[in-house]
């Protein structure tokens, strides 16, 4: 056997045992997303990967897709495993108007698959119900929204997310294989 080959061969062997390794310490978990919350960025039956190692480095990021855990955020089920879009960073004064996101009163635009994302307001909601609303995030917290937002169970309903509960990034698309590639 060349000496190519069997460094290939070893190569082969270490990617699985990297990637189990990975999992066990829940550095790189996989995911099948049940809804359309994120859709065009994630579409309902992607499977994704998330990964853990960006936060051991960095806080988490505007624009950032986190997975994050529901512990004690109604109306969101104790337990469960959920995926949403960092807009809004501790201190920061959120407002929405028009489908446009302002931060401390300046336009973001945060963009996906489709281009720039619209935000909506949720008459009802329990935060920015409506383009005159505004909300502080307060330290130690993020605000998070949907991509697809009129269909988006979000911080617009439940309010702030602990940045301990955000367990780490969506990275990459996997399956079904017309959405293989990373996760923008």
């Amino acid at each position: 056997m060349s000496k190519q080959l069997k460094v290939l061969v070893a190569l082969a062997a270490l990617v699985p045992i990297t990637l189990v390794t990975l999992r066990l310490f829940g550095l790189v978990i996989p995911f099948l997303v049940p809804q359309k919350s994120m859709t065009p960025a994630i579409a309902a039956g992607d499977h994704i990967i998330m990964e853990g190692f960006t936060y051991l480095t960095r806080k988490p990021a505007r624009g950032d897709i986190v997975v994050f855990r529901a512990g004690g955020i109604p109306p969101l089920e104790d337990g469960l495993t959920y995926v949403k879009r960092v807009v809004g960073l501790p201190g920061e004064r959120i407002r929405i108007s028009d489908g446009t996101l302002y931060i401390n009163e300046c336009i973001v635009e945060l963009k996906n698959n489709d281009g720039v994302i619209r935000y909506a307001n949720w008459p009802g909601s329990t935060y920015l119900s409506s383009s005159n609303d505004s909300v502080v995030v307060p330290e130690g917290d993020y605000f998070l929204l949907g991509d697809n937002s009129s269909n988006s169970l979000d911080s617009r309903f439940w309010g702030f997310l602990p940045a301990r509960s955000i367990r780490g990034r969506m990275w990459f698309c996997y399956w079904p294989p017309q959405n293989i590639g990373a996760i923008k």
